[in-house]
């Protein structure tokens, strides 16, 4: 069974061997810890959701993990409106390691975010797909970088690294830049980047069906958000964060 844990002052966590555990975490304007550090005993399994709330400013947060052989651990990192810094997001997995990792980032306004994440994939037999969707609106300014580095002793791993960037408006900008450093002869890898942008067709269309341009971005900002908590396995969590998004858009 699946404990809940809501993480507050804790600055080094451990999951041990074998346990199944949901790590919750909020970043509000008031409440923030720069650092981090999380550890993965063998075999142990952790969902993790980082919450960041509107408003949060900080230059720098860091969170770091270290999966051990056979752990699993799938991360939510979702960003309501923040207004300035620089992430930084760093794994560490070790054999038969796995992570499944979501992104969501919504922007409005002035919005401006740096976010480097680092998945360093160092076990043999390791596995890793990593997904980031950002939404920008109005100035919003985002850049990620998601590097996925195959070392030379993880050799029959399988990664892979999505990214997509929907801008809402003609000023917003973003930047989304997959990664993948391979030192091992004998694994399977890809990548992908895409942006898009409503065509005046498309608004058109979704006019004529009684949408305004605003409505019609909302839709879209609401449908990547479905599909981010969707993986959560809480349906009380999971309605919560859809009331959060659906406030601020």
């Amino acid at each position: 069974m699946q404990s809940l844990i809501n993480l507050q002052t804790e600055k080094t966590i451990k999951i041990e061997a074998g346990d199944d555990t949901f790590l919750l975490e909020r970043l509000s304007k008031d409440d923030c810890l720069p650092e981090r550090d999380f550890t993965l005993a063998e075999n142990a399994h952790a969902r993790y959701l980082l919450l960041v709330e509107p408003g949060v400013s900080l230059e720098n947060i860091c969170r770091f993990w270290h999966l051990e052989a056979g752990a699993s651990l799938q991360t939510y990192y979702l960003f309501l409106e923040a207004k300035s810094g620089t992430w930084q997001f760093q794994h560490h997995l070790a054999d038969r390691a796995k992570i499944e990792s979501h992104s969501l980032f919504l922007g409005r306004e002035q919005d401006n975010l740096e976010v480097k994440a680092s998945y360093d994939f160092a076990g043999r037999g390791s596995f890793g797909r990593v997904q980031v969707d950002a939404w920008l609106d109005g100035d919003s300014r985002l850049r990620y970088d998601a590097d996925l580095n195959v070392l030379a002793t993880a050799q029959q791993s399988d990664t892979r690294v999505d990214m997509r960037l929907r801008l809402a408006s003609k000023s917003a900008r973003g930047q989304l830049i997959p990664g993948l450093n391979i030192a091992a002869n004998d694994v399977r890898a890809g990548h992908s980047a895409s942006t898009f942008q409503l065509s005046k067709e498309d608004l058109f269309y979704l006019r004529s069906r009684g949408l305004s341009p605003e409505a019609a971005q909302k839709l879209f900002a609401l449908s990547l958000s479905r599909n981010f908590v969707k993986g959560l396995g809480d349906t009380e969590l999971s309605a919560e964060i859809l009331s959060l998004i659906s406030a601020r858009l």
